[in-house]
């Protein structure tokens, strides 16, 4: 089983100077596709692939210098813009943490001590099992 989309994940890892596996383990447990929005708890919603807050909607808006409601249908729809994103987080984690790429990751998904830590380790072993497949060719 090959990882869907990783030729843009690869790229964003690359810009961002993320580890290489770090994108594709997140959209494993994600579990995101193109145009897949999911309501939360919190009124927020989570979009696209990578399953992007839309806390980061007016955050991405700034950066990229785009309008908040064409950000929203980007992250939605646009794969490789939504992997782009995710790099983005997940970089502004990694300089905002001194804990370490777990904590970055775990603050992908919440800041919250608990929920970070299930969502590490679910990444882990997502990685564990999507490289462990790569490494033996199945």
């Amino acid at each position: 089983m090959g990882i869907p989309y990783l030729a843009c994940m690869a790229l964003v890892a690359s810009l961002y100077h993320l580890p290489p596996r770090v994108l594709p383990a997140i959209q494993a447990v994600e579990g995101g596709y193109p145009g897949l929005e999911h309501p939360n708890t919190n009124g927020t919603r989570d979009l696209g692939i990578m399953q992007v807050n839309t806390a980061w909607l007016v955050p991405l808006a700034r950066y990229t210098g785009t309008p908040v409601t064409m950000v929203y249908r980007r992250l939605r729809d646009d794969i490789c813009y939504n992997i782009a994103a995710a790099g983005a987080i997940m970089r502004t984690q990694l300089d905002a943490t001194h804990d370490g790429l777990l904590r970055a990751v775990g603050n992908y998904h919440s800041h919250t001590p608990d929920l970070n830590r299930a969502y590490q380790l679910q990444v882990m072993q997502s990685a564990a099992r999507l490289f462990a497949t790569a490494q033996t060719g199945q």
